[in-house]
């Protein structure tokens, strides 16, 4: 690839420049703050940057004081054909005009421009052909881009993915397919998701596996319960007409014993009417003229009878006072007491003229007398004398007022049909005796015949006869179908729990019903069968793949080491034969790490390989100088990128950037070298001289 001529407008300090290039060496120079470095971002804008690109490098490219965005126009030779690549920052557009070829797609023009420079980024440009002063030793920084590179062109690669990137897919997949599998992990891969939805339809399959289990045992229950319940209904039946069939006997005969009773009860009924209706005709007969005057003259027979009995209970009081007054007067020591005592007193003094002691007469005859005057003496025999009188008087006197009752009450007791009183009474005795057995009567006759028709009592007999024959024709009827009553509690003890046991069932075969008709459980069933079928196979496939994935890993890792080696003691024969021309063969060996690029030189004077950090800083920057080189001869093969030198010379003394140039005048032929230096020294060995 050759650039002829690259134009800027508003691109940093340059708000339009056009510079023109040539094959071979172009040195650009000029004083600082001039734009060199301002060049080198343009040219590396023009291979690698994105129209629409808005990192703030791209933003601050930008003129200051100027809107939109920056051109870039380049121009020159790629593959043996011209080209014109135009990148518009402030229309977001770029095109590329490559031989016959025009390309307005961003994506193919990168990939032509990277097909053109051999290096697939801007990393590895400026870890091979692009070199600044400060950064000649920064190989390792591009150390990924560079394997890539390095591996596409010794494997004849026609693209940038190599076995780096290769190995980079494979770790991306492995960890994506593996993540979650050897710890824990916020988003799960796909081989434990796999597992974790395996491991929940297995649970499902299990559960419903249970349920399936369940509906074939509720199936096979349901069918047990109905042959149970058919069984326990026809028992149950059985039962019900033994249980209906003998309680009915024992109804019939309880009725009929109770048509029995109410039989015997008519019967009672019948001879008590009887009974009452003679002592109704007695009543009229005999107790005519009585209850006549009872009823017509009740209140004054009343009040007689009450005078009467008041006159006898008062008479009886009397009677029995003046009987008991009667006994208390006749005390016969009391007054023969007195008299004895006065005739002792008499004696006495009539005694004492003739001797003194007849006064013992008088004495004694004293005590006699106070003996008949105290207690009960004389003086109460006198009292009661008195009061037996009185009894006498109120006794006579409660007779007379009886015989006046009584002469009233002959009165009236003559119009009862009566002689006397004792007669009236006994005849009153006799009606009273004959209400009351007639009231009795219609009492007894009120429960036997709560209507109190008597009339229809024969009917009723005849009725109660009537029912009573038929009781008894059903009763032979129902003969050799019964039980008695302790049968009949068994039987219905039965029935309870043959009835009990069928609402059991019958609860039961509702809920094996509900359990066998729910819908959709074997087709789910079989549907988890399937998906943890499906499952297991897929993780199988997801191990299987990360088995392959890490057998392929350790067998690029294998290749791209023993590819990375290949080209190690490629460069390091380059190395050594450029180090060796610049340092007058001072130093002519090196050793390149084919995993990290680092280099080690040989030294004589040490009689070893020496890290470079060893050595000046003018050899490293040779050696690093060489290296780049030799970087670019093994990435890059034929196609032959711009090799962008930033002032790589400093540190070189005169004879060593003698030879560097002469090194680099050997290398820019058929190639293009553009040094940025602030000096003159370059001048001399300049194919294209561009002052800025």
């Amino acid at each position: 690839m050759k650039i002829t001529a690259i134009t800027l407008r508003r691109f940093r300090r340059f708000r339009q420049v056009n510079i023109s290039l040539d094959e071979g060496i172009n040195v650009v120079k000029g004083p600082n703050e001039s734009g060199k470095s301002t060049l080198v971002q343009a040219l590396l804008a023009a291979f690698f940057w994105k129209v629409d690109a808005t990192r703030k490098e791209v933003r601050d490219s930008l003129t200051w004081g100027e809107q939109g965005g920056f051109v870039i126009e380049m121009e020159g030779e790629a593959s043996g054909l011209p080209f014109q690549l135009v990148k518009d920052f402030s229309t977001k557009r770029a095109s590329l005009v490559w031989g016959d070829r025009e390309m307005g797609d961003q994506a193919a023009i990168d990939e032509s421009v990277r097909e053109w420079l051999g290096l697939g980024s801007e990393l590895a440009f400026r870890s091979t052909a692009g070199i600044r002063q400060d950064e000649v030793a920064a190989i390792s920084a591009g150390r990924k881009e560079l394997s890539q590179s390095i591996q596409g062109t010794i494997t004849g690669s026609d693209t940038s993915a190599g076995a780096t990137e290769a190995l980079d897919a494979i770790d991306r997949e492995l960890t994506e397919l593996l993540r979650g599998a050897r710890g824990t992990a916020k988003n799960p891969g796909p081989l434990v998701c796999a597992e974790e939805e395996m491991s929940a339809w297995r649970a499902r399959r299990d559960e419903l596996a249970a349920v399936v289990e369940n509906r074939v045992e509720a199936r096979r229950r349901l069918e047990q319960c109905g042959m149970e319940m058919e069984g326990i209904s026809s028992r149950l039946e059985a039962l019900r007409r033994l249980a209906d069939d003998s309680s009915e006997h024992a109804d019939i005969e309880e009725d009929i014993e109770d048509f029995h009773r109410r039989y015997r009860q008519l019967e009672s009924a019948v001879s008590l009417a009887a009974e009452d209706a003679a002592l109704q005709k007695d009543e009229r007969e005999r107790y005519g003229a009585l209850k006549g005057v009872l009823e017509d003259r009740r209140d004054e027979l009343g009040k007689i009878e009450m005078r009467r009995a008041g006159i006898l209970e008062g008479l009886g009081i009397m009677r029995g006072r003046l009987e008991e007054a009667r006994k208390a007067r006749y005390r016969a020591w009391a007054p023969y007491l007195l008299l004895a005592g006065i005739t002792l007193i008499l004696v006495g003094l009539a005694g004492i003229a003739l001797s003194p002691y007849m006064l013992a007469f008088t004495l004694a005859g004293s005590v006699c007398v106070a003996l008949s005057l105290f207690p009960g003496g004389y003086l109460v025999f006198l009292r009661r004398g008195r009061e037996y009188t009185a009894l006498e008087e109120q006794v006579r006197e409660l007779e007379g007022r009886e015989r006046e009752i009584n002469a009233q009450a002959e009165g009236i007791l003559s119009e009862a049909g009566c002689d006397s009183v004792e007669s009236f009474t006994r005849m009153k005795l006799g009606y009273l005796e004959l209400l009351a057995r007639r009231k009795e009567i219609a009492d007894k006759l009120e429960v036997l015949v709560p209507d109190g028709v008597t009339a229809r009592v024969e009917e009723e007999a005849r009725q109660l006869a009537t029912e009573v024959s038929l009781r008894e024709r059903r009763l032979k009827e129902l003969r050799g179908r019964t039980v008695d009553a302790v049968g009949l509690q068994e039987v219905m003890r039965d029935k309870e729990a043959l009835v009990a046991r069928l609402d059991g069932l019958k609860e039961e075969r509702v809920r094996l019903e509900v359990a066998v008709s729910e819908e959709g459980v074997e087709e789910e069933y079989l549907r988890a069968c399937e998906e943890v079928e499906y499952l297991s196979e897929r993780i199988d496939r997801l191990r299987r793949r990360a088995r392959a994935l890490e057998m392929a890993r350790e067998w690029l890792e294998k290749a791209a080491s023993t590819t990375l080696a290949s080209a190690a003691r490629v460069m390091e024969e380059m190395i050594g034969g450029y180090i060796a021309r610049i340092t007058d063969n001072r130093y002519n060996r090196v050793s390149v790490d084919e995993g990290t690029l680092r280099i080690r030189v040989w030294s004589r004077e040490k009689g070893d390989e020496v890290e470079p950090e060893v050595l000046s800083r003018g050899t490293v920057d040779q050696l690093y100088l060489a290296a780049r080189l030799s970087l670019v001869e093994v990435i890059c093969g034929d196609r032959r990128p711009p090799l962008l030198l930033d002032d790589p010379f400093v540190t070189f003394d005169p004879r060593r950037l003698e030879r560097s140039l002469e090194l680099l005048g050997d290398f820019a032929r058929g190639r293009q070298v553009i040094v940025f230096t602030c000096g003159d020294q370059y001048d001399a060995y300049a194919d294209n001289l561009v002052r800025l």
